[in-house]
């Protein structure tokens, strides 16, 4: 039998880019059967657009509105709970898909009998150009949970909701973080050690829109929630699996994802306004959680870019920051 796909949408200030994300729903070679718009409650007409556009094609949905702004990750939550159909993808309100990326990835679940099923992302600027593939090639058509998880922990494929079918039974009630950014990370890995097949597109069918002053690039208190984050990896990586066999990959991780994302922030944050009370707090976090017993595991990874990262800004933050000004 067919397979039903739903889309939830959090809907919160993307009027510019809304009627694009909107629109690549709607043009799938797979049709979507539902979609669910989540109002969060921003202070633009995203949410208007988005019903017009939907009203131009004469499609139905279902249109939730929050009490007030609560974030991705519980809007996708109340979004998932009006959904009834197989297979559940969640859209960013800013973002795109190809317009076979269902297709591609029900036939995909459909054939391995995986729980997920995952394409790459082409992360594009304002004007459309493309910036770069952010996830190496997949090494095989399909992966166990664990082998996935691991290749995210590794940074060869990223935890991205977007960019992922999910099976609706795996996911329960409340798949996302909740009041926190960045809650994609913990979340997905969760997931991908609960199934055992993810199944793999190694073409970029989903089309990922970098902005200045978005979450990622700007630093606000939002940035240490990464330090959440990290937090939730090591208690889910101790409770599942144990600390000593995943210890390589979890401080690559550490590294790669929380440590040198805090300070490159803070510091370009410096470098465009002056040093802050906030970018100062950052880098010192940053300073103290560095450890030198980390460069043994960070050698046997072959993590040579972070060793070098936590050997300067360790000791010589000011050279480090100098360095990173002019890259």
């Amino acid at each position: 039998m067919r397979p039903t796909v739903g889309v939830v949408i959090p809907v919160y200030h993307s009027a510019p880019y809304i009627r694009g994300s909107v629109e690549s729903v709607l043009t799938q070679t797979y049709p979507v059967d539902q979609i669910v718009l989540v109002d969060d409650r921003g202070d633009d007409d995203s949410i208007e657009i988005a019903q017009r556009v939907l009203a131009e094609y004469g499609r139905e949905h279902i249109l939730i509105t929050q009490p007030s702004n609560g974030g991705l990750g519980r809007a996708r939550n109340t979004g998932l709970a009006a959904l009834t159909t197989d297979l559940v993808w969640f859209l960013d309100s800013d973002d795109e898909a190809e317009p076979d990326f269902v297709d591609r990835l029900v036939s995909v679940l459909v054939e391995a009998d995986a729980q997920i099923a995952v394409a790459r992302t082409r992360r594009v600027d304002i004007d459309g150009y493309t910036l770069g593939i952010d996830e190496a090639e997949p090494r095989h058509a399909v992966l166990s949970g664990e082998r996935y998880a691991r290749e995210i922990l590794c940074g060869r494929a990223k935890a991205y909701a977007c960019t992922k079918l999910f099976r609706r039974e795996i996911l329960g009630e409340r798949p996302w973080a909740q009041d926190q950014a960045y809650e994609d990370f913990a979340s997905t890995l969760a997931l991908a050690l609960s199934v055992p097949r993810v199944a793999t597109v190694a073409d970029p069918l989903y089309r990922y829109l970098y902005r200045e002053g978005s979450l990622s690039t700007a630093l606000s208190e939002s940035t240490f929630d990464l330090f959440t984050v990290e937090d939730q990896v090591h208690d889910l990586l101790r409770s599942r699996l144990g600390d000593r066999r995943w210890n390589r990959e979890y401080v690559g991780f550490r590294y790669r994802e929380v440590l040198t994302s805090v300070a490159h922030v803070a510091m370009r944050a410096a470098h465009a306004g002056g040093q802050t009370p906030l970018s100062r707090r950052a880098v010192d976090r940053v300073r103290g959680d560095i450890a030198l017993r980390d460069l043994t595991a960070l050698w046997a990874g072959r993590r040579y870019r972070q060793m070098v990262f936590a050997v300067m800004v360790k000791f010589t933050p000011r050279l480090y920051s100098t360095v990173l000004q002019w890259r």
